[in-house]
């Protein structure tokens, strides 16, 4: 396996591994000799044969996602090596693969997470420290970049790859200091020039050292204070530190100082929502309206807040508009309006609204997981339990990495009654997203009904934990 592995991909690390169970690893034997063979789909139809015979074996996941890795799928990967993990905390081939994975994703802040939490399993592994800052480096933190490799070196001194990348974060700071010291050299020139902080900040911002961003841009307020161009910077600064709070009062000022300003608006309403100040963030939304009607990202934005603010006829009514602006919106936009109206129908009760809409998305966007997860909702809604499993496992089919969906199957497999699969369904949703409270409290619920007390009180534990936590 390990030849396949070199030629296939470069990410993927470990070998398929051998079973317990004899029924189970006739199944993994067929696995890996179609792996071998480079017949990958074979390897998976032989991978999943094994899974459902043993469902809680570690391994069997593994094997499964790293064929599905091999074949090119990396989201139903990225579900099999959470699971597999969730099952064996100490598998450490399979943190090393779900790293690389959310690397290639775009997912980089999941997969520095996840190459740290290997770590704390194998704490002496020098190609984890070598994963952790080709991590960073992605993310443009060059000082803990550096720390990763050098503790790499310290484990292992013959790790070239960790002697390559270290020079070539080097050279990056290198480059960073250069700029700093250009931009430095222009201020001097004329300190009363406020563009020229600017430009110094943004350096910074690039830099994730947020301190001296902040005092720049102080420096610009103090230069300018009845211009918007130390705000900007401010708010620029607060929104890369996801600092909801100062990241408003920021945009308060902008708007204030330049009060027609569509964009301004629209970013105010956002960091309102972001505080759950629904309110202040719908009057925003509206004002960046009134000043440019043409805004579809901020009459999604409007919509969307309408219905997390239980406003649903408002949010009927914005979804509704965005459907009927066909032309003026691209494939996505127009997929997330029918999706956005299907949701609110189902908000308001109006299952049959609802499978309509979400039937004229699929129609539209064939395979779209939100067509099939709001088709589902409403199935489940009217007790039509077949077709909400068989929607919601569509849904999940598309988008394999989305907790919600695997929870709200685990609970409707729990209203038939067939709480083998629900336990399964509501694991999983644990092991894509293990903060979803709600997924705790389905499995309690589920162990409940099967007269399983103790597992009941374990899983609502960690749901009292999660919410200490939240609050």
């Amino acid at each position: 396996m390990d030849e396949i592995q070199e030629e296939k991909t470069n990410n993927a690390n470990g070998t398929m591994r051998q079973a317990g169970n004899p029924e189970e690893q006739a199944w993994t034997d067929k696995g890996n000799a179609a792996a071998q063979r480079g017949d990958f789909e074979s390897a998976v139809e032989a991978f999943e044969q094994a899974v459902s015979i043993s469902p809680d074996d570690a391994r069997a996941r593994y094997n499964l996602a790293l064929a599905q890795q091999y074949q090119g799928d990396s989201e139903l990967a990225v579900a099999g090596y959470r699971r597999a993990i969730d099952l064996d905390p100490q598998l450490i081939d399979a943190y090393s693969n779900l790293g690389n994975l959310y690397g290639e994703l775009g997912l980089n802040e999941d997969s520095l997470e996840t190459f740290q939490q290997a770590l704390d399993v194998n704490p002496e592994n020098d190609e984890l420290y070598l994963s952790v800052g080709d991590a960073y480096r992605t993310q443009n933190l060059y000082q803990d970049a550096i720390q990763a490799y050098r503790q790499a070196l310290i484990l292992n001194p013959g790790n070239n790859s960790a002697v390559d990348n270290l020079l070539d974060v080097r050279e990056r700071v290198n480059d960073q200091m250069r700029r700093h010291m250009e931009q430095e050299r222009r201020i001097d020139e004329n300190p009363s020039d406020a563009s020229r902080y600017a430009e110094l900040a943004s350096l910074y911002l690039d830099m994730r050292r947020y301190d001296e961003a902040l005092s720049i841009a102080n420096q610009m307020l103090a230069l300018e204070p009845a211009s918007r161009t130390g705000y900007d910077m401010l708010a620029s600064v607060y929104e890369q530190m996801g600092e909801r709070d100062q990241a408003a009062e920021a945009y308060t000022r902008i708007v204030e100082l330049s009060p027609d300003d569509a964009d301004a608006w629209e970013h105010l309403g956002t960091w309102r929502a972001l505080q759950g100040n629904s309110s202040d963030a719908i009057d925003a939304y509206n004002r960046s309206l009134e000043l440019d009607a043409g805004r579809i990202s901020a009459r999604f934005s409007l919509a969307e807040t309408y219905l997390e603010a239980e406003r649903y006829e408002e949010a009927m009514s914005a979804y509704q508009t965005l459907v009927q602006q066909v032309e003026e919106l691209s494939g996505d936009d127009l997929a997330a309006a029918y999706a956005g109206l299907a949701d609110t129908y189902n908000s308001l009760g109006r299952y049959d609204d609802a499978i309509a809409t979400s039937k004229t998305l699929l129609e539209q966007f064939e395979d779209d997981p939100e067509g099939y997860y709001q088709l589902a909702t409403a199935y489940d809604a009217l007790e039509r339990y077949d077709e909400a499993i068989d929607n919601y496992q569509n849904a999940i089919d598309s988008d394999p990495l989305n907790a919600d969906y695997y929870n709200d199957l685990a609970d409707t497999f729990r209203e038939m009654k067939r709480y083998d699969e629900a336990i399964e369904a509501a694991q999983q949703a644990i092991a894509m997203d293990p903060s979803l409270i709600v997924a705790y409290e389905t499995l309690a619920q589920i162990y409940d009904e099967m007269g399983q007390p103790e597992e009941a009180a374990v899983a609502r534990e960690q749901a009292n934990a999660l919410n200490l936590v939240t609050e």
